[in-house]
């Protein structure tokens, strides 16, 4: 008979600890989000684009949000709070700069939290960005060149009507940059002076345009030159 009311009081003991104060079952932290993939639609160049990625916290202990990282290109601006208490929300807002940015673009978030089963959330944000003149790809590697040598690695204008561009050009000492349209659109090509210094280079080619909204188009340009024959000749 002792044994027996020992093993109830101790069946009701191992009840009373797991269970929460108001008597129901403690589940741990759990995030939910109301959407995880933002569609933006179109945006013109330069706009600012931001978006509310709201959660709660659907389990039964407090949710922590350890650490939030955006990749390159996006900015998370806040988070509304570091600790959710079971059956609370939360928000945090990301925003994108869309000034060198063009045609269709994604950017991640990444949420770290203290929910056992889902440690780990991304959050994406999509969609269109409109630019009057774009360059495709938006820097140029040369690789190793001679001086005097137009190498064929060319920049693609992305421009509705070629008539936007007045000119290209470079206030360094080492490119003679071009503009070349044909039926297949406008293109930038440079050449490597003639009296470039050896060594590796870093130049920037400026397109100007007629568009009000972005007049100036710029293009990092690196690569390295190499004397090589041209060099030896002059030594001599």
């Amino acid at each position: 008979m002792l044994r027996a009311l020992l093993c109830s009081l101790l069946a009701s003991h191992v009840v009373l600890c797991s269970c929460s104060p108001s008597g129901q079952a403690s589940a741990p932290p759990r995030i939910v989000f109301q959407e995880t993939t933002h569609d933006f639609g179109r945006a013109a160049q330069g706009t600012k684009v931001t978006h509310s990625y709201a959660f709660r916290n659907a389990g039964g202990l407090d949710l922590t949000i350890d650490n939030v990282r955006a990749s390159c290109g996006c900015t998370v601006a806040a988070v509304s709070g570091r600790i959710i208490p079971p059956g609370g929300e939360g928000s945090i807002e990301a925003s994108l700069d869309t000034a060198h940015d063009s045609g269709h673009k994604t950017r991640t978030i990444t949420v770290y939290s203290n929910d056992p089963a889902q440690p780990v959330t991304n959050l994406s944000l999509a969609g269109e960005v409109d630019a009057e003149v774009a360059a495709d790809p938006p820097a140029l590697y040369e690789g190793q060149v001679q001086r005097g040598q137009t190498p064929r690695n060319q920049v693609h204008l992305l421009v509705a009507d070629a008539a936007l561009l007045t000119r290209a050009e470079s206030d360094g000492k080492l490119l003679d940059p071009s503009l070349h349209t044909t039926g297949a659109g406008t293109s930038l090509s440079v050449t490597i002076k003639p009296d470039a210094p050896v060594g590796r280079f870093k130049d920037t080619v400026t397109v100007r345009t007629k568009s009000p909204r972005q007049p100036v188009l710029t293009i990092p340009i690196v690569g390295v030159v190499d004397g090589g024959v041209q060099s030896s000749r002059a030594a001599e």
